[in-house]
C-alpha cells in the first residue's frame, strides 16, 4: 500500500458498547492510566475492553473448538467485498 493511502477494511469499524464496571475497578483504572502517563506509557479503556473480549473469544475458542472471531472475520470481509464491488461495478456503467 502507499504510504497516503490504505485499504479500509470492514474489520476497522468500531463499535459503541456499554458496560457497568464496579466502581473501586474503574476508580482503580483511571488512577492507573493517570500514572501511567508520568511514566510515559498509556492506558485505554477501549483497548483493555477490546484485548479481553479477544482472549474471552479465544479461551472459548480452546473449550469448543469454534473461531467465532476468523467467522466474524469472514462474514464482514464478503460483505465489505461484495460491497466494494457493486459500487465498482456502478461507476463502471456510468462511463
Amino acid at each position: 500500500m502507499g504510504k497516503y493511502v490504505t485499504k479500509n477494511q470492514k474489520a476497522d469499524e468500531k463499535r459503541v458498547v456499554s458496560v457497568r464496571i464496579r466502581r473501586p475497578v474503574f476508580e482503580a483504572f483511571k488512577g492507573a492510566s493517570i500514572a501511567a502517563k508520568e511514566f510515559g506509557y498509556s492506558m485505554s479503556l477501549s483497548v483493555v475492553f477490546e484485548t479481553a473480549m479477544e482472549d474471552a473469544i479465544s479461551e472459548f475458542k480452546e473449550i469448543s473448538g469454534i473461531d467465532y472471531q476468523d467467522i466474524a472475520k469472514t462474514e464482514l470481509d464478503k460483505k465489505w467485498e461484495s460491497k466494494y464491488k457493486t459500487s465498482k461495478k456502478a461507476k463502471k456503467g456510468k462511463s
